[in-house]
């Protein structure tokens, strides 16, 4: 498609040269662009397609980078970064090495802070204006906020907290569930009212006019202002956010750019803390995504679209919806992704006992040992990387008293389309420290439906993790089960090597030993399936590897970090027991967080413990142990 205007575009100041003629063509081809390439690559299309006038608004009344603009979620930033000299790179959107799904510092000056998760923009945007008060700048912070957001409590601790007079905008994005307390035609009137130029011009000559009567002069401000909020309150019925020091303008349809546009010029003009209540069409300007734009939220890379494989997660909704069936005391939650997590059917039949409790990981956690605690089983389905959020409620509120909550951990280990902040690296070392846990890790789909039903009947907390998609055939290329063990295995007991994995790490350790192999390398593969107990999980092993070579290396590789991991925890236990004099062993897996340094920050990346690596790793410990 041709694109004549979005081709001129290549920073945020060409935004604001636009002439206003071309801003609304400039919007229509915003749209067919993302339409073209992100049903291409994948990625966030909906909510994306119901900011175009929004960000483009943004951009023409405020001056990026020196102005911020901080994402919740940042999932909708599409279109920022189209306007800030990133649309080349498209094509490489949520690939591995390519252009991120979310803000991201390292990629330009305008991305001012990483966010992947829900709830944080406020706190963020709070602690850049608080520093540009106190160094005296006169710039402007701008947190964008969709509605669901507002469901985790962290948003309202940061409104909660911020200082009068910051120059902080909050827009509030409601694009789905309606939390406005106005209602009917006076309060819509008083709301298009609210939000014209009279208006505002007119509250600042009566503001300016009675502070200068002497004497009297503030104090009728102050008893006029109040008298102005009773009437409003009345009927408003009641405005949280003007109660919390902020000035409230709106709402308004954000999709209608020429009021959007004045109703942020004015927000600017206030030099206060505002927030501007916008509502939007998810999908807009495509029909299919707006006619579901659940469906839109985020569309999976054209290869992938039509595979037809069950999945994981598609696994553990239809065997919990079963296990369900079966026992009245089994409840489903979710931390607002019941689509993501494989729970809508769930939902649909057992809606008495499914429950979304929005996106407050925290509370989740809590809230399902308050369930176990009074003698119902909460199955909790949530992504790796969100449920780092709970790790105190997982410690204090469940680990102390070995509440049985079954966790279902999706997404766990790497995931390249959403990048760092998506990643599932943490949760094996962070969930170690949790007396009495069973952690389940299956690769293959029989052993997931034995993990889950184990979890669902369990009377001691579990969880089960397991990665994006369904079970990897050529993965499980040679191994076997272990008889009564968790453990698959390969048969070549007379072996050079030993790798100790689980996850889908095992398809880099095949790689590897595919590499060895080559070599003239005999190579064996323990894949362990079930983590934790960590004594139960090491009986196994050392079972497993007694049968092996007497002094074959062990290297032990991992899609987690290494500090605190199975592997360390392992290889300690080896150590303990002995069976390490006679072998050498190594640890692979994701170091201390590497820094990528750019002008002015760094930040961490994380790499995946590629085959070439593990191959070059068990060489050198080969090494090793031949110079020994």
């Amino acid at each position: 498609m041709q694109y004549h205007i979005l081709d001129k575009i290549h920073s945020p100041q060409d935004v604001k040269a636009l002439p206003e003629a071309q801003i609304q063509p400039l919007l229509g081809e915003i749209r067919s662009f993302l339409v073209e390439h992100v049903t291409k690559t994948g990625g966030h299309l909906a909510s994306n397609l119901g900011v175009v006038e929004l960000t483009v608004a943004l951009h023409r009344v405020f001056s990026v980078p020196q102005d911020r603009i901080i994402f919740d979620v940042g999932h909708q930033c599409y279109v920022h970064k189209l306007l800030t000299g990133r649309r080349e790179a498209f094509d490489t959107l949520r690939q591995n090495g390519g252009l991120s799904g979310f803000p991201k510092p390292s990629e330009s000056p305008c991305d001012p802070f990483i966010s992947g998760h829900s709830s944080t923009s406020v706190s963020i945007a709070s602690g850049f204006a608080e520093a540009d008060r106190l160094l005296g700048r006169e710039r402007y912070t701008i947190a964008v906020v969709g509605d669901g957001a507002y469901t985790g409590g962290l948003i309202h601790e940061a409104l909660n907290n911020v200082r009068p007079g910051e120059h902080l905008i909050v827009v509030l994005n409601e694009n789905e569930m309606s939390i406005s307390p106005n209602t009917g035609k006076f309060a819509e009137y008083l709301a298009r009212l609210r939000s014209t130029d009279r208006y505002f011009n007119f509250k600042r000559i009566v503001r300016t006019a009675l502070g200068k009567l002497p004497l009297i002069g503030r104090p009728l401000v102050r008893r006029v202002t109040h008298v102005k909020q009773n009437v409003k309150s009345i009927i408003y019925r009641s405005n949280y956010i003007e109660d919390l020091g902020f000035q409230y303008l709106g709402p308004i349809d954000g999709n209608d750019y020429s009021r959007l546009y004045s109703l942020l010029e004015q927000a600017k003009l206030l030099h206060d803390n505002v927030v501007v209540h916008i509502k939007t069409k998810k999908g807009l300007g495509y029909l299919p995504a707006e006619k579901a734009p659940d469906r839109f939220h985020s569309v999976a890379p054209q290869d992938e679209q039509k595979t037809g494989q069950i999945t994981f997660s598609k696994l553990f909704g239809e065997t919990l919806a079963e296990a369900m069936h079966a026992d009245d005391t089994l409840v489903a939650i979710t931390a607002a992704m019941p689509d993501g997590t494989g729970l809508s059917e769930v939902a649909k039949r057992f809606p008495e006992r499914f429950y979304d409790i929005g996106i407050a990981e925290a509370h989740a956690v809590t809230f399902s040992a308050g369930l176990a605690a009074a003698g119902i089983h909460p199955v909790f389905a949530v992504y790796s990387s969100f449920l780092q959020r709970a790790y105190d409620n997982l410690l204090h509120d469940v680990g102390i008293l070995s509440e049985p909550v079954t966790l279902c951990i999706d997404r766990a280990g790497f995931n390249e389309g959403d990048g760092v902040t998506h990643h599932g690296i943490f949760d094996v070392a962070f969930l170690a420290h949790l007396h009495a846990l069973r952690l389940y890790a299956p690769v293959r789909e029989a052993d997931a439906r034995i993990a889950f039903a184990e979890a669902f009947a369990a009377r001691c907390p579990c969880a089960v993790r397991y990665a994006r998609g369904g079970e990897h055939t050529e993965m499980l290329q040679g191994l076997a089960p272990v008889a009564d063990t968790h453990l698959l295995m390969t048969a070549e007991k007379n072996c050079d090597v030993i790798f100790i994995t689980y996850g889908n790490e095992l398809a880099q350790v095949q790689k590897a030993a595919e590499h060895l192999r080559a070599d003239g390398i005999r190579t064996a593969i323990i894949t362990a399936q079930l983590l934790f107990p960590a004594e139960q999980s090491f009986a196994e092993l050392a079972g497993a590897i007694s049968g092996l070579s007497e002094n074959a290396p062990i290297l032990f590789a991992e899609e987690g970090i290494k500090n605190g991991g199975y592997g360390m925890l392992m290889q300690n236990r080896c150590y303990e027991s002995g069976m390490l004099r006679v072998r050498k062993s190594e640890i692979v897996a994701i170091e201390n967080p590497t820094l990528q340094s750019e002008p002015g920050r760094s930040m961490y990346q994380t790499a995946k413990i590629d085959g070439d690596t593990l191959y070059c790793r068990a060489k050198a410990l080969l090494s090793a142990k031949q110079n020994t």
